[in-house]
């Protein structure tokens, strides 16, 4: 294990799990920002099968100073947390999970351990994350959209407002930085897994954090904790939603998560109620992106069983209504 991870008294002593698919034009200054953060966190970098020299670019450029996982096939970003969270240590009492396009600012890592350290209600934190002008927000924590309980970023593609800046109680933590209190992920772990590996990617954050939500966490907004995030690596230069602009694998992903987290964590009263709105509204988006892809049918077709397993356990974990969750 790297060296790392030192806190002061009473703090939480910290990790960073750092997820690298064909990412080696980011990697060298996610990670000289993260071993700039005081304490210095312990590092894991986790190499999804990368072709790029991504994995070489860590050993040559930092040495034993960060920990390089590189696995021989691409286990998605589910998977791969999970292998960075199972190298550290049971002293580390602070993980947080990354995108290698984000840089985490002054302070910002130091800032969760301490709110961590004063509540030990909260499970997870949600950084604010800025795009990379500075002026415009990407994501202040992760809720549910109102009406067709889409992800909703806090704030994103807005800039920053007076209620951005408030510390609150979110469902969830942005992917791209979410810093989670190891002792929730455990507590929340199923299979031994804190991260849910059959979604690969895309909806596994806001799965997460639901999760601990049902189980009595709680997720908190710190506006103060701040990184900067590029958005929308991988995915083609145009117009419209980004799922439209990804490979279909990856968007069969977006449409399958979806609807696994929402039978998952749905309560039932709420699912029958909110039934023939999701419906209508999922049906309308998939035949869009069918039509402008026909080849999307078929890896959908791939990861439906996903969907109808969840439908089959349902029942099987608590649920919360809709209206004791954070909006």
């Amino acid at each position: 294990m790297a060296a790392g991870g030192g806190a002061g008294e009473g703090s939480v002593r910290t990790g960073a799990v750092v997820v690298s698919y064909e990412s080696r034009l980011d990697l060298r200054s996610c990670i000289e920002k993260l071993l700039e953060q005081r304490p210095v966190p312990q590092v894991v970098v986790v190499d999804n099968a990368s072709s790029d020299g991504s994995a070489d670019l860590v050993r040559e450029r930092f040495g034993d100073r960060v920990s390089l996982l590189a696995l021989a096939d691409n286990t998605g970003f589910a998977g791969a947390c999970n292998r960075g969270l199972a190298a550290f240590g049971p002293e580390i009492g602070m993980v947080a999970f990354m995108n290698p396009d984000v840089r985490v600012q002054e302070g910002c890592l130091a800032a969760c351990a301490e709110t961590l350290a004063a509540d030990p209600a909260i499970g997870g934190i949600a950084p604010r994350l800025m795009r990379p002008e500075g002026q415009i927000v990407d994501s202040v924590g992760q809720v549910l959209r109102r009406g067709t309980l889409e992800v909703r970023d806090r704030g994103y593609g807005e800039p920053l407002g007076p209620e951005l800046l408030e510390e609150r109680p979110v469902l969830a933590a942005c992917g791209a930085l979410a810093v989670y209190r190891r002792e929730a992920l455990t507590a929340v772990s199923s299979a031994g897994c804190a991260w849910a590996e059959e979604l690969f990617c895309f909806w596994e954050d806001l799965e997460l954090g639901w999760r601990m939500t049902n189980q009595g966490w709680r997720v908190q907004a710190l506006p103060s904790a701040t990184a900067v995030h590029g958005r929308g690596a991988g995915a083609r230069r145009g117009r419209g939603p980004l799922r439209w602009r990804r490979p279909v694998e990856l968007e069969a992903c977006v449409i399958s998560n979806r609807w696994i987290t929402l039978l998952r964590h749905l309560h039932r009263v709420d699912l029958m109620q909110r039934a023939p709105v999701l419906l209508a509204w999922d049906l309308m988006m998939t035949k869009l992106s069918v039509l402008r892809r026909p080849r999307l049918l078929a890896p959908l077709r791939r990861r439906w069983p996903l969907v109808t397993g969840e439908w089959r356990a349902r029942g099987t974990r608590p649920q919360r209504r809709l209206v004791e969750l954070p909006w």
